[in-house]
């Protein structure tokens, strides 16, 4: 089941909605005062290949852009702590411009969940003081009950969680905003905010309802969210980099930030938005229902510009393109790198100063293989490939061995590094007779001959969100616990065999270990040595063998470890899809919802005859909302579900 989607027609905010926002919530001057602390939470359980040398060395993309429209709405005391830099923090005992928090907003993926529970936890520590605690991110997007309990006790979580973008955040400040009185507290204004139902129309949010007792919550969803079409209406990256926490082992906060001109020592790789949206519709990717199966990018002229803005400032000189499919249409690749390769800087082209990398498929780049000497002038020095499989059996996409080596071929002598991205699964055997591409070790081996100058492979585990979850749940492939011990959310990082259908899943484990091994080891190191001079980028394919070996020292205790777990065992597996720990229902109808898992109906939330026959004959899901549903909401259905009636928003 994937994240459900608005109708063609409404999908979209109107244009300058984002604009108009930044400039309302600039009219509250004096909410400008208030202390934010943004936290990227990280789970140092994850360091290990593919991602060990990139996590430490690049500022995400989703907290610096907060950052921006905070600054951009007129917030003064804003800062950002990234927890593999600062790991200690504790936003109990942080003060910014001498006072404690106002409002906390946590990000986390899936993966760094754990560590955004802990910290939502310590703020719980400053008692009734403590922040409004917001909760966003790709964890909250898809299961965003997950943050509203946490315990030890009840009443310890976030309290609204955002399963949106930037414009949901600046739209849940500014109707909080409008409930807060003689500086008094947001969380105490929030509160006041969903007991007057003011919330319901504002799409992507969730929160608990107040009317509902603290030994059965229920959580109501506001529905999915409208995009911003315009991706230029953002701020431009600056902001966000200005008011990051420096590095360090303490609890609490700096006085100041990190100093720009120590930015590009930290954060020496820059992400940044490009394209948002892939044509593919793999079963085991949530992306495009996330994107609700849109196409968006930044303006030639702005993308530009923001490289430009970037390099000058914080001498940041590498730039990752957070793309889901770079090539996924022509024309816009055309306009995109032309724009770039046509910026100059100091007098010099800016693609002779900067490296961009970006994520594509081998088909798409190769249909528009003639656009890579522009690429090249723009600054393109390398691809990270979802090839996942050279012979197309796991999931075709036009992949195939022969135009992989002539593409690579034609990449390495521009100049531009080819990068393979492949995933193993329980179908796949870990070698293939001679002649064959079909087993793992030999598609690792083949990629290095074709002229691949990095690799990584993760384990096909069932994700939330994507058409193969349910599946795996009925069949009992997906895994509780291990040794009587509960699964952490950590190991969901494609590393760790977490969900497997073989009966041996521990050697599934070590395939991984063996596939990183036949390509980083000495002998292609031996062989890269030989060959320095071979291609425009027989350096960097040195550079990768010597950093993917280091990469792998520090993998193989952790992925071992992990093995001898699951062939010691007992392996627990979940028992099916389960009924939602704590039920949503839909602010506009009051019936319950499913949220990216198909889960079974939650008895505590079942309703008379008549009651569903109303909610029938008014609700029309989240799919088919339009713009007055969000605003004029129906509330008065959901008197048939929480104890009291709600007033209508309007807003």
């Amino acid at each position: 089941m994937e994240l459900p989607r608005r109708r063609p027609s409404d999908v979209y905010l109107p244009d300058g909605a984002m604009l108009a926002e930044m400039q309302a919530l600039r009219g509250l001057t004096s909410a400008h005062d208030l202390r934010i602390g943004i936290v990227g939470a990280f789970d140092f359980r994850t360091r290990m290949l593919p991602y060990w040398y990139a996590d430490k060395r690049m500022a995400p993309c989703s907290v610096r852009t907060l950052g921006d429209v905070l600054a951009a709405s007129g917030f003064r005391h804003v800062r950002i702590v990234l927890q593999q830099w600062t790991p200690h923090f504790r936003p109990s005992m942080a003060r910014l411009a001498g006072k404690p928090l106002d409002i906390l907003l946590v990000s986390a993926m899936q993966v760094h969940a754990e560590e955004a529970y802990d910290v939502i936890r310590d703020a719980h520590r400053s008692g009734k003081s403590r922040p409004l605690i917001v909760a966003g991110g790709p964890k909250a997007i898809y299961e965003p009950t997950d943050f509203l309990e946490l315990g030890p006790r009840r009443g310890i979580g976030a309290d609204c969680v955002v399963t949106g973008e930037a414009f949901v955040l600046l739209q849940l400040l500014r109707i909080v905003l409008e409930y807060r009185c003689d500086g008094g507290s947001m969380l105490s204004a929030f509160n006041q905010a969903v007991r007057a139902n003011a919330l319901c129309g504002v799409p992507g949010l969730v929160y608990l309802s107040p009317d509902r007792p603290d030994e059965n919550p229920v959580a109501v969803n506001t529905g999915v969210q409208r995009l911003l079409r315009n991706l230029d209406e953002m701020p431009m990256p600056d902001a966000g980099y200005r008011m990051i926490e420096p590095p360090h082992r303490g609890p609490g906060l700096r006085p100041a930030p990190l100093p720009i001109r120590k930015v590009h020592a930290r954060s020496p790789i820059a992400s940044v938005v490009t394209t948002q949206g892939c044509r593919f519709n793999c079963s085991f990717c949530p992306i495009p229902g996330a994107n609700q199966r849109t196409w968006r990018h930044k303006s030639p002229e702005r993308f530009a510009a923001e490289i430009k803005h970037i390099y000058e400032t914080f001498k940041i000189r590498s730039f990752f393109g957070t793309d889901d499919n770079f090539f996924n249409r022509r024309d816009t690749v055309v306009d995109l790198m032309t724009a770039l390769a046509n910026t100059q800087t100091g007098g010099k082209p800016l693609g002779s100063k900067i490296a961009f990398y970006t994520e594509a498929t081998q088909s798409d780049v190769y249909k528009n293989r003639d656009l890579l000497p522009l690429c090249r002038k723009a600054g393109l020095r390398g691809i990270w490939f979802g090839i996942e499989d050279l012979t197309g059996a796991l999931v075709n996409k036009g992949q195939n061995v022969d135009q992989a080596g002539e593409l690579f071929a034609l990449l390495c002598e521009l100049g531009i590094q080819p990068m393979a991205m492949l995933i193993h699964s329980d179908d796949q055997p870990l070698r293939s007779e001679p002649g064959s591409l079909s087993g793992l070790l030999n598609q690792a081996r083949c990629l290095f001959r074709k002229g691949a100058v990095s690799y990584q492979c993760t384990y096909l585990g069932p994700a939330v969100g994507t058409r193969d979850f349910e599946p795996a749940a009925r069949s009992r492939k997906i895994f509780q616990a291990v040794g009587g011990r509960t699964i952490p959310q950590a190991f969901q990082d494609g590393n760790h065999v977490v969900a497997s259908g073989s009966p041996r899943p521990w050697e599934r484990q070590i395939n991984l270990l063996r596939a990183y091994a036949s390509f980083y080891n000495p002998l292609n190191t031996a062989r890269a040595l030989l060959g320095i001079r071979r291609d425009a980028v027989s350096a960097r394919r040195l550079l990768f063998q010597i950093v993917g070996q280091i990469g792998l020292v520090m993998t193989i205790p952790k992925m071992l470890r992990w093995a001898w777990r699951l062939k010691r065992g007992p392996i627990q597996p979940w028992d099916g899809v389960q009924t939602a720990r704590i039920p949503m229902v839909d602010s506009l109808s009051g019936q319950e919802i499913n949220w990216a898992i198909d889960r079974p109906p939650s008895p505590s939330l079942t309703c008379s005859s008549s009651q569903s026959d109303a909610m029938d004959n008014r609700y029309r899901g989240p799919d088919s909302r339009t713009a007055e549903d969000d605003v004029h909401v129906t509330c008065d259905i959901l008197s048939g579900v929480f104890s009291k009636p709600c007033a209508t928003a309007d807003l």
